[in-house]
């Protein structure tokens, strides 16, 4: 139903670079999987990636929320799939999700991890998939 991604520059992400997604929902009834989409390097640095993730919703309102990305397991083999020292992930945020209203839902990622600015990171998307046939 939805993606798009957008480039890191230089790979190296500033706390204070949001990105933004815009997604229009029309069918209430479905549900949907929403996914981050995630391409690094090898030379990241962390196993993970703490993000927080502000959804806005039709009516003005919002939500925000932190979310741990798990970029690796415990080993440091990365998940995903990989091309050289390019990684691609696509994480499982919700499943089964739920727009309750019509319109348009904006979602904002901040990166909030310790390390300011975040080498590494080259993009980041968001991926809407609907889970159910449409009414």
């Amino acid at each position: 139903m939805f993606e798009k991604n957008e480039t890191i520059k230089k790979s190296i992400w500033q706390s204070t670079d949001k990105l933004n997604f815009e997604v229009d929902v029309v069918d209430t009834a479905a549900t949907y999987n929403v996914y981050i989409n995630v391409r690094h390097a090898s030379i990241y640095p962390y196993s993970n990636l703490w993000l927080m993730v502000t959804t806005t919703f039709p009516d003005g309102q919002s939500k925000r929320q932190r979310v741990e990305v798990s970029l690796a397991d415990e080993e440091g083999a990365w998940h995903g799939e990989g091309m050289g020292d390019i990684w691609d992930l696509k994480y499982l945020a919700q499943q089964n999700a739920r727009f309750n209203k019509k319109g348009k839902y904006n979602f904002t990622f901040e990166q909030i991890m310790r390390l300011d600015p975040l080498p590494g990171i080259m993009a980041m998307g968001l991926r809407v998939e609907q889970t159910t046939p449409i009414n």
